[in-house]
């Protein structure tokens, strides 16, 4: 199971979690918090490019793309719009990869197809925090309070929290955009869960049943 590149992919998807309360936003900075985004980014289009070559030049571009942006956005103040943007494109991309894999394994899954299907989730839950950072760009008062939302995580925070159904009490969509975006992320959520998630650990512990009872006669 370690040799699974999407267990180790999911063990990076974890540290952008994990890491929050160690480096503190307001010690670090948007450079060092893009900067995981962004090796996170990476590491999905790597980890597949190690398997099969045609992800490799996937991973190069990202990279192009994701540093050029994170460059314009410390360059240029006021152009976190492209930067915000890049990253919800790159996420998009990677939830799709991730999603293919899934779905491409379904007809036998193992550990491997739970892990890739809990990369997918956590990568949707990314893409729609920069979707709602893009949001925020255009409109400063997409949530209330107004200043809560300071920095990426925080967007994290509201995505994963919505994604989830759990809600975020401390944060409320403020713009017609912004609560549209809730209920449509909400419900992905439960769909992906209720149908997708069931499938897999469905079809996993089917094979297990079988192989027990292969394994008794």
């Amino acid at each position: 199971m370690l040799r699974s590149s999407n267990v180790w992919f999911f063990v990076i998807l974890s540290l952008n979690f994990w890491l929050v309360p160690i480096l503190p936003y307001e010690t670090v900075g948007d450079l060092v918090t893009d900067g995981l985004l962004a090796l996170t980014l990476l590491a999905a289009v790597t980890l597949q490019g190690l398997i099969e070559k045609r992800f490799r030049l996937w991973a190069v571009a990202a990279g192009v793309c994701i540093l050029a942006a994170i460059a314009v956005e410390e360059l240029l103040p006021g152009a976190a719009f492209i930067e915000n943007a890049t990253f919800a494109a790159c996420f998009a991309a990677a939830t799709a990869l991730y999603f293919h894999i899934m779905v491409r394994s379904l007809s036998d899954v193992t550990f491997d197809t739970v892990f890739a299907a809990a990369c997918t989730y956590i990568l949707i839950g990314m893409f729609f925090a920069a979707v709602f950072g893009l949001v925020l760009e255009a409109d400063p008062q997409a949530f209330a309070p107004h200043d809560r939302v300071s920095g990426r995580y925080d967007l994290l925070y509201y995505s994963f929290a919505t994604l989830t159904t759990l809600g975020a009490a401390d944060i409320v969509p403020a713009s017609d955009a912004t609560k549209m975006l809730t209920v449509f992320e909400a419900t992905i959520g439960l769909i992906y869960i209720a149908v997708l998630v069931g499938a897999v650990v469905g079809t996993f512990s089917a094979g297990i049943a079988a192989n027990a009872r292969s394994g008794g006669n």
